[in-house]
């Protein structure tokens, strides 16, 4: 009897959880007890971490969100009214359940120095907004129920000057998104006229809302586009151009109304839509390349950067060995990522360097400290009686190393270093940090204009699964000719040390 009492309750409890998860919501008030998801360092988030009656669950993108609302990990998102259309909402199976009293201007953002830019761009907003051509553009991006079909106007030609590098910190219509290589939407229109107005070609580059700020700072963009809004605590920080547009909160929520189809229908629109419209596999073609060009020149310039870290490990100089000792426990001991933007905001900024040469140059850097210590391993077990043995047979020092003491040391050390090989391979998707368009960002690209959270990964995920197995088995296949120079050698050495009849002297 007591237990069928607390099987009772339980099922009361659950009930009435979804029973309060389901209630029509009406203000903010109703947000009590609920999870709410907002887009990490948002406005939002700023706003609603102060509410301890709720929980509040913190996503990189909006795709995110509407996948975690869809699949009920969160119970309603805290977004700005202009981020999906009616036309896509309908799509996705969500609706706006109410919206917020508050009214948040967007502005654009620059350095405290960048005084007369950031001014010149403000008179450009209320040129633009005396003559009526603000509210045309407003009509035309984001009062429109599909943006996607709104196209750019004919700007004309570029002009010749220095480039103007904005930085993307939201990519999504009607604000910002890409089409192959061109950028559209209303702020990236504003934008594009004014590098016409003040004569200086406009260079558009997405960045991770975390990584930005850093951009910004660090002189790698000279403004930031993407409905920023304008906040006391921001302003402290940066300077803000005229407000062009206000904005409210709209609390969305799944809606129950979204239409299933089957899995062979679903999966076609699903391909249709990631890969075929706008031609979108192209991202992922260009995204996969950039993977293998970053991967394969940081292996080989990690491989003999290790080379030589090794053979400082293994001096009988101890500051050399000491010094290597030093580089190998910094190197391993500084997380991928924050070294990486280290590297590219700090230690190479202002230096025009490209992400990709950065990208390079660091994954290199943290790989040679890895394998330096698996040669140096290899080596060792490789035993002194080997090399005394090559030069008790008449091999030279040069010899010995390169004929016996490293076809053996090339077999103990493959199996982990194809490991770390695989390992820097996956650790590339972190690039995109630093305004790289590798294949994980390709997929985010696809996921913005998609809203498909599972499709991309998908893709994504395979295409480094095969670029991982792809290269293990070129090692494998390299390496072959040694295993088997390995075994002969030591075969020879072995018949030549048990024949007494044998010469110990070998011709070169």
């Amino acid at each position: 009897m007591k237990r069928l009492y607390i099987i009772l309750m339980a099922l009361c409890l659950v009930g009435c959880a979804k029973e309060e998860v389901s209630r029509e919501l009406h203000s903010e008030a109703d947000l009590a007890g609920l999870k709410v998801g907002v887009t990490a360092g948002s406005a939002y988030d700023l706003r609603l971490s102060s509410r301890d009656d709720i929980t509040l669950l913190r996503y990189n993108t909006l795709s995110d969100e509407l996948q975690a609302l869809k699949q009920g990990q969160i119970d309603v998102i805290a977004k700005d009214n202009c981020s999906l259309t009616k036309g896509e909402m309908r799509r996705l199976g969500v609706r706006v359940a109410f919206f917020g009293n508050d009214s948040l201007p967007c502005g654009i953002p620059f350095r405290r120095s960048d005084v007369a830019l950031c001014d010149s761009l403000s008179r450009f907003i209320d040129s633009l907004s005396a003559a009526g051509e603000l509210q045309q553009l407003v009509a035309r991006w984001r009062e429109c129920d599909d943006p996607s079909v709104a196209t750019m106007p004919d700007l004309g030609p570029e002009p010749e000057g220095k480039t103007l590098k904005v930085g993307v910190c939201l990519e999504l219509a009607p604000i910002a998104y890409q089409v192959g290589d061109t950028w559209r939407g209303f702020e990236a229109e504003v934008i594009q006229r004014f590098g016409r107005h003040v004569g200086r070609p406009v260079s558009l580059q997405y960045y991770p809302f975390s990584s930005i700020l850093p951009a910004l700072q660090a002189g790698s963009i000279d403004l930031i586009i993407g409905g920023v809004y304008i906040t006391e605590e921001r302003q402290r920080e940066m300077l803000f151009s005229s407000s062009y547009f206000s904005a409210c909160t709209a609390y969305t929520v799944k809606d129950g109304a979204e239409e299933s189809a089957g899995l062979g229908t679903r999966m076609k629109e699903m391909v249709h839509n990631n890969l075929v419209v706008e031609d979108r596999w192209r991202y992922i073609t260009g995204g996969l390349w950039e993977t293998v060009k970053i991967s394969l020149c940081a292996i080989l310039l990690g491989t003999i950067l290790g080379a030589a870290v090794c053979w400082m490990r293994m001096s009988r100089r101890r500051w050399i060995a000491g010094t290597a000792s030093v580089y190998i426990n910094l190197m391993r001991g500084i997380p991928m990522l924050v070294f990486l933007m280290i590297m590219f905001y700090v230690v190479f900024a202002g230096t025009g360097l490209s992400g990709s040469a950065v990208a390079v140059i660091s994954f290199a850097l943290v790989f040679a400290a890895y394998v330096s210590e698996m040669f140096r391993t290899a080596i060792q077990a490789v035993g002194k009686e080997q090399t005394e043995a090559g030069l008790a047979l008449g091999f030279t020092r040069w010899q010995t190393a390169r004929l016996i003491v490293a076809p053996q040391a090339l077999r103990n050390v493959m199996p982990v270093y194809k490991g770390q090989v695989i390992t820097l391979i996956k650790g590339t998707s972190i690039v995109g940090y630093i305004a790289i368009q590798d294949l994980t960002r390709a997929g985010d690209i696809i996921r913005t204009r998609t809203f498909d959270a599972f499709f991309p990964l998908l893709v994504v995920t395979v295409l480094y699964f095969l670029l991982a197995w792809l290269i293990g088995r070129v090692l494998d296949l390299a390496v072959a000719p040694h295993y088997t120079r390995s075994r002969t050698t030591k075969a020879a050495m072995k018949a030549t040390t048990t024949n007494p009849n044998t010469t110990s002297r070998q011709d070169d």
